[in-house]
This record gives structure tokens, C-alpha cells and sequence, in this order.
């Protein structure tokens, strides 16, 4: 029995991670040109430059596909009735925290009393786990200070001008930089915990063709135009995301944002942070809030 089809006159849209759109971007582009060709559907990509920006949108109902950041694809997964259907395969997201290797800092051992910390934005899970790092070496939170650059690239750049002590660095980020800004800085400790990743998510008007997306992005490997058009995104390959690994990593974000982060980076920060920062935690199911 063929997928049932969307009218071919409804435009979809379609939106990345702004990680991947500022580093991929004609690739992205491609894709979308290769998933309307395979779908038979009208698909439109929309990139932005922020998180917020991003997720705002998302949330405001105006995309059926995202390329979201496991942060944010459990938000969508709970207020949007999202469903997440593809994740990079053999690849997890990881996290580095990173020194610049000109300073005396080899080890977490060797931060100052006060610690300068670089982020992208405290809404992620590089956010996230790199402060689990730092609860594992038994670092006080008290003694952190953060800088929210908007950006991984803002990240890099607070390191090497020595405007942080350290940074929590997405370590796609790390390995698609240049040998001389590899060269600059120095990792003193990473994640190695395999769970969190990216993952290809459908809205409600996309749900009827869910097994045949998914189908879509899993054997583009598989033709020869989806090889060079998985190279030019950076990936190897798609493959199918579980209802247990959702269910897990929804369970991690919630815990650790209820647990503490919430309250710790409000007491620790020298920056005011956003309530909507914490909305998968925070927010009551039974609100009405979208």
C-alpha cells in the first residue's frame, strides 16, 4: 500500500540546527531540494543564525521538519508532538572543555579560584553536559562565571582572545576547525557518554509519511547522489531513532534542568537568564502554553 501523501499543493517548511546551517549551509539547501524530489512534496528551508530565533519558530508551529539539537528536540517531542525519526549514524553528540595553549591551565585542576566559562547558549545540551563535567571534577558552581557568545564560533573566539578561562566546545565544532585554531587550544576533559544526538524531526502534517521519511534519509547512503549529498552536510549516513533512546534522553534533560540548573545558574551567573532558558522543566503540562 503506498504512503498516503500531503496535497501537493501544501508548501512544507523546513529548518536546521544553526550550528549546521552556518557551517553546511549549501548542503542544507540541497538537501532540501533532495527530500522534496524524494517526497513529491513543495519544501521550504528557512536557516537562521540564533538558537532562540530557531526554537521560537519551531515552536510557533511554522515547520514540519527539523534538523534539531537534543535540547531542543525534546521540546519539540513535548509541545509540538514532534516526532523524531533519523539521527546521524555512529555519531553522538560530545562535548570538550577547552583552554587556550599558551595558558598555564593543563588540567581542571589548574583553573583559578574564579572560572570565566564560555557558552554558546545556556539552553543546550553542550550546556548541559559541560556542566556536568564540571560537577564531576567537584568544581563549585559558585565559583563559575559565564559569557554567552550566541555561538560556538563566538566559543572559539572568547577562548584564543582569552576572554574565558575555559569553554564548553560542541566537538563537531573542534574537529571542523583549522589546524592552527586545533593548535591553540588545549582539551582538559570531554564527554564520552554516547546518548545525546541530533535527530530529523516531524510535525503533525508530516506524520502520515513518517515510515516513508525515514526510508528517505536511512538509504540515502545507498544512491549515488545521497553519498555526495551526505558529504556535503558531514555525515556518513541516517539511521533510525528508537522510542527508547527519546525516552531516555528526555528523562536526562528533565532531571538535570529540575534537579539544579535552573536554580544554579540564576545564583552563579553574573548574566540574567531567561525563564524560557528552562521551558522543558519548568512549565506546567496542563498551562495551555504551546
Amino acid at each position: 500500500m503506498p504512503s498516503p501523501q500531503i496535497s501537493s499543493e501544501v508548501t512544507l517548511n523546513f529548518t536546521v540546527d544553526p550550528n549546521y546551517s552556518g557551517k553546511n549551509l549549501p548542503g542544507w539547501f540541497l538537501m532540501n531540494t533532495y527530500l522534496q524530489r524524494h517526497l513529491g512534496q513543495i519544501m521550504h528551508f528557512q536557516p537562521y543564525d540564533g538558537f532562540d530565533a530557531c526554537r521560537a519558530a519551531v515552536l510557533d508551529n511554522h515547520y514540519d521538519l527539523v534538523y534539531a539539537n537534543p535540547f531542543d528536540w525534546v521540546q519539540y517531542v513535548q509541545k509540538m508532538d514532534f516526532i523524531p525519526i533519523a539521527k546521524p549514524r555512529n555519531h553522538f553528540d560530545e562535548v570538550y572543555l577547552c583552554t587556550a595553549a599558551v595558558g598555564p591551565v593543563r588540567e581542571i585542576a589548574d583553573l583559578s579560584p574564579r572560572i570565566r566559562i564560555a557558552s554558546a547558549h545556556p539552553a543546550t545540551l553542550v550546556h548541559m553536559v559541560g556542566l556536568f563535567l564540571m560537577d564531576k571534577a567537584e568544581i563549585d558552581r559558585a565559583r563559575l562565571d559565564f559569557v554567552f557568545t550566541g555561538s560556538y564560533q563566538g566559543v572559539l573566539k572568547a577562548i584564543l582572545q582569552g576572554q574565558a578561562d575555559v569553554g564548553f566546545l560542541f566537538d563537531e565544532v573542534y574537529a571542523g576547525a583549522s589546524g592552527l585554531i586545533r593548535d591553540n587550544l588545549r582539551i582538559i576533559d570531554r564527554s564520552d557518554d554516547a546518548f545525546a544526538f541530533h535527530a530529523f524531526c516531524i510535525g503533525p502534517r508530516l506524520s502520515a509519511q513518517r515510515d516513508l521519511l525515514t526510508r528517505i534519509l536511512c538509504q540515502m547512503d545507498q544512491e549515488a547522489r545521497g553519498q555526495v549529498l551526505l558529504q556535503d552536510v558531514g555525515f556518513s549516513g541516517f539511521a533510525p531513532v528508537s522510542a527508547e533512546e527519546v525516552a531516555c534522553l528526555t528523562m536526562l534533560t528533565e532531571e538535570y534542568i529540575s534537579g539544579h540548573e535552573a536554580i544554579d545558574l540564576r545564583t552563579t551567573s553574573s548574566l540574567a537568564i531567561d525563564d524560557s532558558a528552562f521551558v522543558v522543566a519548568r512549565e506546567d503540562p496542563d498551562s495551555g502554553t504551546k
